[in-house]
C-alpha cells in the first residue's frame, strides 16, 4: 500500500458581500467571524460542509467521514463496533488575501408586511464582508493505492479518486461555490480565480523528499490546473464521458441528484430606486450633516445596488397577486420560497428560488428635496422636510436559480407559469422593487433575458406572446 497526497490552491472572489456570523453582536446585531488578528476568514468547517453537499451522500460519507447521529456515536461507543472515521479529504480555512483593505460594512434589514410598511420588532442588521475581496483556501486528499495490479491507475498517472478533488475544483470555477448565510438572498456568491495543484507519490523516493520539503502556504512550485478534467464538465453521449461514468463507479463517486437551471434578466431602470440604506454609526454630527437623510443602498465603493432580498420579497409578493395559492403561510410558497423552522425543526427548509444581488451602473445620482404635506390643509407639516439621494437612469441585471430537485413537476410548471407573469408586470411597470413605489420608483423594463447563459427572443410590444415565449423559455 502506497500514499498519494493531492494539493489543490483555490483562489476566490466574493460577487456579492458574505454574511458569516460569529455568534457576537458587539458592532451589529450579528458581526462577521475574525481570526485573532481581527481579519475576516471563512472556516474549514463551513467550507466541507458546501462541498459535501455537492456529492451524494454515500459518496460524502466515504470521503468526508460519516455525519454524525446519535445513533452512529452510539454504535460507535459499542465495544468492536466504531462506526465512525476520520475524513481524507482535509479542509482548510480561506484566508483574506488583501487584508489591509477596509471590507467590512453593515447592513441593515427590516421585515415588511403587505402594504411595505415595517413590522414592529422585525428590524436587523449585520456586518458583511464587501464584494471583490479576494480569499485562498486548499484542499488536501491522501489516496491510498494498493500495490498490486488493481490500483485504479486510469493509464496517464492518474487515480479515479481524484476525480474528487476536481469536481469541486470545477465547482468554484462554474461559481456554484455559495458560502455563508442567505446566499438564497444573494449573499456569499463567489468566483473561482484560479486553480492551482501538487501532486506526491510517496511511493517515489523523489517524490517523498520533495513532499517532506513541501510548504503549501510558501511553496512556489505550484502547477496551473488549466484544464479540469470531471464529469460535470464533460459533454453527455461522448466517449470521454462514458469512461468517466466508470472511474466515478471505480471510486464510489457519485454527485447529488439536482434539477436546477438559472434566469438572468438584463434590465433597465424606468424610474429612481429607492432602498434606503440606514447609517448605525455614532459620531460627530458635523461629519454628516451634508449627507442626504436618506441614501440609496450601497457598497462601500459607492456602487448603489439592489439587494437579493428586495428582489424576493417583489417577487414574493406579485407572485401572490397574481396566484392566492403562493401567498404568505401556503404550501405552495413554503415548498418554493423556504419555510421557517417551527416547533417540529424538521418542518423548516431553505429557500428553492436564490435572486443574486444587482449592482447599477451607466446612472447617476439625483438628490431629491421633500416635504410631508397635510392632506386636509394642504399645508406643509412642520419638521417634515427631508432629502433622499436615488440612483437614476441605470441598468443591472438579476439572476434567478431555480432548484426543482425532488418537486413534482405539475408543481413546477404552475410555479413557472406564475414566475412568467411576475417578468412581464415587471416589464409592464405593474411590478416594482423598493420603496416609494406608489410614486414612480423601482421600476424597470426587461431589455434581454438568459436561460442557463442562452439569449431567449421575447416580444417586447405584444403582451400575449411576450408571456407565451417567456413561459416556453422558462419551461
Amino acid at each position: 500500500m502506497s500514499i498519494v497526497k493531492l494539493y489543490y490552491q483555490v483562489e476566490f472572489e466574493l460577487q456579492s458581500p458574505l454574511a458569516i456570523g460569529s455568534g457576537e453582536g458587539v458592532l451589529s446585531d450579528s458581526d462577521v467571524l475574525l481570526d485573532d488578528r481581527g481579519i475576516p476568514y471563512i472556516p474549514g468547517s463551513s467550507l466541507a460542509g458546501v462541498y459535501r453537499s455537492l456529492f451524494s451522500r454515500d459518496t460524502a460519507d466515504l470521503y468526508f467521514g460519516p455525519e454524525l447521529s446519535r445513533e452512529r456515536i452510539k454504535e460507535s461507543s459499542e465495544k468492536g463496533k466504531n462506526v465512525l472515521k476520520s475524513s481524507s479529504v482535509l479542509v482548510y480555512d480561506a484566508m483574506l488575501q488583501n487584508p489591509g483593505k477596509q471590507v467590512l460594512t453593515v447592513r441593515d434589514m427590516v421585515a415588511l408586511d403587505e402594504y411595505k410598511t415595517g413590522i414592529p420588532g422585525a428590524k436587523f442588521d449585520f456586518q458583511v464582508v464587501e464584494p471583490g475581496v479576494r480569499f485562498v483556501t486548499y484542499l488536501e486528499q491522501n489516496i491510498n493505492i494498493p500495490t498490486g495490479p488493481e490500483n485504479q491507475n486510469t493509464g496517464d498517472g492518474k487515480y479515479d479518486e481524484e476525480y474528487l478533488l476536481a469536481e469541486i475544483a470545477y465547482a468554484w470555477m462554474q461559481g456554484g461555490i455559495r458560502l455563508g448565510a442567505k446566499t438564497g438572498r444573494g449573499y456569499g456568491w463567489t468566483r473561482g480565480l484560479e486553480i492551482k495543484k501538487r501532486r506526491f507519490n510517496l511511493a517515489d523516493p523523489e517524490a517523498l523528499d520533495d513532499w517532506l520539503k513541501f510548504d503549501m502556504y510558501e511553496d512556489a512550485g505550484w502547477e496551473n490546473a488549466d484544464t479540469i478534467e470531471c464529469l460535470s464538465g464533460a459533454e453527455k453521449g461522448t466517449k470521454k464521458y462514458d469512461d468517466l461514468i466508470k472511474s466515478y463507479e471505480s471510486a464510489g463517486i457519485s454527485l447529488r441528484e439536482k434539477k436546477t437551471y438559472s434566469i438572468r434578466l438584463s434590465l433597465e431602470q424606468a424610474g429612481p430606486i429607492s432602498i434606503r440604506q440606514y447609517s448605525s454609526d455614532v459620531g460627530d454630527a458635523d461629519k454628516h450633516k451634508a449627507e442626504p437623510d436618506y441614501m440609496q443602498m450601497k457598497l462601500a465603493d459607492g456602487t448603489p445596488v439592489i439587494p437579493g432580498t428586495s428582489w424576493a420579497g417583489a417577487f414574493r409578493a406579485q407572485m401572490e397577486k397574481l396566484d392566492p395559492d403562493f401567498g404568505r403561510s401556503t404550501e405552495l410558497a413554503g415548498l418554493f420560497f423556504g419555510k421557517v423552522k417551527g416547533t417540529d425543526k424538521l418542518s423548516g427548509h431553505k429557500t428553492r428560488i436564490s435572486f443574486s444581488e444587482s449592482a447599477l451602473s451607466e446612472g447617476r445620482w439625483v438628490t431629491y428635496t421633500r416635504n410631508a404635506i397635510d392632506r386636509f390643509s394642504g399645508g406643509v407639516v412642520s419638521k417634515s422636510l427631508y432629502t433622499e439621494k436615488n440612483y437614476v437612469h441605470g441598468k443591472t441585471e438579476v439572476e434567478i436559480s431555480c432548484d426543482f430537485t425532488d418537486i413534482e413537476e405539475n408543481k413546477i410548471q404552475r410555479f413557472l407559469r406564475v414566475l412568467a407573469a411576475a417578468v412581464l408586470d415587471l416589464h409592464e411597470g405593474y411590478m416594482a422593487v423598493g420603496g416609494l413605489t406608489s410614486v414612480g420608483h423601482g421600476m424597470f423594463r426587461v431589455k434581454e433575458i438568459f436561460r442557463d447563459g442562452t439569449s431567449v427572443e421575447f416580444s417586447q410590444m405584444d403582451h400575449r406572446n411576450m408571456y407565451r415565449e417567456l413561459l416556453e423559455a422558462l419551461s
